[in-house]
Order: C-alpha cells, then sequence, then structure tokens
C-alpha cells in the first residue's frame, strides 16, 4: 500500500505527542544532542563542543541555530572560545559571529532609517567587518583544507559583498566538495541565486531542481525546492498573497510530488536533521484535493510542533504563534477532503 492510500485525518492527533505544545518554543527542536551542544557551548567546555562538531551529523543544524535570533548568544561567548584556543572550528565560528552581528547591524539602520537607506560610511563599516571576517575564514581554509564550515559561512558573507554569482558558485563548490549536500550550504548558495540577491528564477530553479535529481530522496537539501518557490512567490506577490503562486496547478504538482518522495524515504518520527525540510513543505504545499491533503496532514504530524526558524520568521519573529495559525488554517483546509 502506497504513502498516499496509508494517510489519513487521524495522523492530526499525532500534532499533541509528549509535552511539545506549540505555546513552548524550544529552538533546539526537542533534540538532546543539540541541547547538549549549547550547554558546552555557554559552559565553556570547549573539548566536547570540539568533537561534537567533528562527529555529529548534526554539527551543521547546531550552528545554524546558535547563529539565530531564536538563541541570540552574545558575541562575548564566542570570543571566550577563541580567546581559550585558536582552533580551525573557534576561528570559524568567532568569524561567524562577526559576519551575524553585521547583518544584524545593518539591519537595525536601515529600519530606524526613514527610507530604509544606510548611510555611506555605516554601508563602508558594514563592508569592513565582513572583509574582517572572510580574512579569518580564509587562513581557517589555509590551516584545514578539508573543513567545510568556512566555506559555508564564506557564502553569507559573500553574499553580502555582493561578489558575483561566479565565485559564489565556485565556494558552493568548496563546500559541497567537502560536505555533499550540507543543507547550510545549499540554502546559503540558493538564497544567492534568487532575484532578491540579483539572480534569476532560472538559476534559482536549475539549483533546486538540481538537488531534487542528484541527492538522496531523505536529504536534508531537499528543502531547496519549497524555499525555491516560497522565494519566488512572496517576491511576486508578497507574503500576504503568497497563497496566488503557491496553489498554481504545476506549482502544486511539483511541491507534492517532491514531498511525497520525501515522506516515503523518511522515518517516522521524523529525525531532527528533516525538519528543515519538513518545515518548508507546510508552509509550501496547498492542500487542495485529497492527495495534497493528506500530505500536508502528514507533514505537520511530522513536525510535532517543532517549528524550526524558516519559513515562519518571514511573518513574524513570533515563531511560536505564526506556525500555530498557519498550521491551523493548513490543516482546516486539509480537512475538507
Amino acid at each position: 500500500m502506497g504513502l498516499l492510500q496509508r494517510l489519513s485525518g487521524d495522523n492530526a492527533e499525532k500534532t499533541a505527542l509528549d509535552e511539545r505544545r506549540a505555546d513552548r518554543l524550544d529552538p533546539f527542536l526537542y533534540d538532546a544532542e543539540l541541547r547538549n551542544a549549547y550547554r558546552f557551548l555557554v559552559d565553556g567546555d570547549w573539548r566536547r563542543l570540539e568533537r561534537f562538531l567533528e562527529e555529529s551529523h548534526l554539527a551543521w543544524m547546531f550552528g545554524d541555530i546558535i547563529l539565530s535570533d531564536l538563541v541570540d548568544l552574545e558575541t562575548v561567548t564566542f570570543e571566550r572560545w577563541v580567546d581559550f584556543k585558536q582552533t580551525p572550528r573557534s576561528r570559524t565560528y568567532y568569524a561567524s559571529v562577526q559576519i551575524r552581528d553585521a547583518f544584524r547591524e545593518r539591519a537595525a539602520i536601515a529600519a530606524a532609517s526613514t527610507d530604509g537607506t544606510i548611510p555611506r560610511h555605516e554601508h563602508q563599516r558594514f563592508i569592513n567587518r565582513l572583509n574582517a571576517a572572510e580574512e579569518i575564514l580564509y587562513e581557517v581554509v589555509t590551516d584545514r583544507p578539508a573543513l567545510a564550515d568556512p566555506w559555508v559561512q564564506l557564502l553569507v558573507s559573500g553574499r553580502g559583498l555582493q561578489v558575483h554569482l561566479e565565485e559564489l558558485r565556485e565556494r558552493f563548490e568548496n563546500a559541497h566538495s567537502r560536505g555533499p549536500f550540507r543543507p547550510d550550504a545549499t540554502r546559503q548558495y540558493l538564497m544567492s541565486l534568487t532575484k532578491k540577491w540579483g539572480g534569476s528564477n532560472t538559476a534559482t530553479f536549475d539549483f533546486a531542481r538540481w538537488i531534487e535529481e542528484e541527492s538522496d530522496d531523505a536529504s536534508p537539501a531537499r528543502e531547496a525546492l519549497p524555499i525555491a518557490h516560497i522565494e519566488r512567490g512572496v517576491l511576486e506577490h508578497g507574503l500576504t498573497d503568497l497563497a496566488t503562486y503557491l496553489m498554481q496547478p504545476d506549482v502544486v504538482a511539483e511541491l507534492a510530488n517532491g514531498l511525497l518522495r520525501f515522506l516515503q524515504a523518511t522515518p517516522n518520527p521524523a529525525p531532527t536533521e528533516a525538519l528543515g525540510v519538513l518545515n518548508a513543505y507546510a508552509l509550501a504545499i496547498t492542500p487542495e484535493g485529497e492527495s495534497t491533503a493528506r500530505l500536508a496532514i502528514e507533514t505537520f504530524a511530522r513536525i510535532d510542533n517543532r517549528p524550526t526558524l524558516y519559513p515562519w520568521t518571514a511573518y513574524s519573529d513570533d515563531v511560536s504563534e505564526v506556525f500555530t495559525a498557519i498550521q491551523a488554517e493548513q490543516l482546516r483546509f486539509a480537512n475538507r477532503f
């Protein structure tokens, strides 16, 4: 029996499993390994932290979370780490937080401006901070050539510095050769290919579909396809009318096919590394018929109130509130069938 035949509305009841409530946001997605690594970082247990970063398949996800607004760790936490010992990992994270802070400061300045512009001297300060971070990252690349992490962060800084797409592609290829289909690398490169950052729809979807064709069906990198559609929909229609884009028959068909393949290949309950894909599809999939309704129900059931930062912060910083509201709306439509 196929997945679509096995799914039913009863799966919606799974969203109430154990203590996972939508009003109790856990930035570590109820994952003990990620939470322990956070304790290593804030407690200064650098040796165990670096062992986790060397050995865990969730190391890339830890970086995403720790450098995000969900956790909002102070810069001094990373300065203590690099002051204790200048390892390739500590230097990479030190540079990463410099990049994070530069983007944050620029966004705050733009928000405070009446027209959203940034004074020339502030823009130059932003550029200088990114260049300083890149200098550290390239030193790490020289000292530890096999490490993928600095190349991922060079994709982030490169977007801010508006380097040519050819150079960004080279940075992605360096990350990919060291960590094939790393979700953070594929996401950062995908964002650089969008029209918002000077790319094109053709380049964005060529890359997302390449991920679909070449990666394993259960790869966390498969968030690329729903992200590509969400980003295009927001750019062309805005958040308030995103559904207009997502409801187009060809968009629905491509997303449903990608989601079905991912669900068929992924264990249930969903492992932590699958949550990025599931959360992106939870927003992107349109329950416009029986089959897509079942896919939407199953997607939210597997998320089990474990929202990731993307895509919900596009609406608000209150991830729990946005996730709960959209989940209710999606399931309301899905339960019509």
